[in-house]
């Protein structure tokens, strides 16, 4: 079965994958990727609709064609990722690159009186800014528990740091408790590190 078709249209191309996209298929994906970006489309487009499974060889490629195309002012989007699919790009900090984003990078719910916020992609400086209001405000509106479930963070900057540190002080503020649920092992470290190892409520 092939793992890959390419439709061209003009001056853009659709690369539909199909099955599972493991190391052995990276071997087989690279020189067909590599000609559809010898071809200098101006928009490249990644059908993951049939896609069972992506791993980290694959990813690689797929990041390096979205740089060729930054680089080249061309337009690169991933589209039709199933759930799972998806998040993968998030917990590797590439869920920037699929179509209507997907998951926002912050959702929540209120149940039983506590507040969960649900973060995921990398929280690198400027995602962190991206996120920080719309974070703060819900904290601050909240008369209960807080809980960030980070479960979907690979990566913690120190502004992360810092936005978890405010939003204790403000549930604290409030009479309220404040924790990080599912955590990651590095990001759980970065914590520790920064002697903060009282907000770490749950790893994985």
């Amino acid at each position: 079965m092939d793992l890959m078709q390419a439709k061209r249209d003009g001056s853009g191309t659709v690369i539909t994958f199909v099955g599972r996209l493991d190391t052995v298929a990276s071997q087989q994906l690279k020189a067909p990727i590599r000609a559809e970006l010898d071809r200098q489309p101006t928009n490249l487009t990644l059908n993951f609709r049939d896609v069972t499974y992506i791993g980290s060889a694959v990813l690689r490629l797929i990041f390096e064609a979205a740089r060729e195309l930054q680089r080249r002012n061309g337009t690169f989007r991933v589209m039709e990722c199933s759930p799972d699919i998806r998040r993968v790009f998030a917990l590797t900090g590439m869920d920037h690159l699929v179509d209507g984003s997907s998951t926002p990078p912050v959702t929540h719910e209120t149940k039983d009186g506590t507040l969960r916020i649900f973060i995921q992609g990398r929280m690198d400086a400027v995602r962190v800014g991206e996120v920080r209001d719309s974070v703060r405000k819900l904290v601050a509106a909240h008369r209960g528990p807080v809980r960030f479930d980070i479960t979907a963070v690979p990566y913690a900057a120190s502004a992360f740091v810092h936005l978890c540190i405010d939003a204790s002080k403000t549930a604290k503020a409030s009479g309220n408790n404040f924790g990080l649920e599912r955590v990651v092992p590095e990001v759980a470290q970065v914590f520790r590190l920064a002697g903060l190892q009282s907000l770490l409520l749950s790893s994985i």
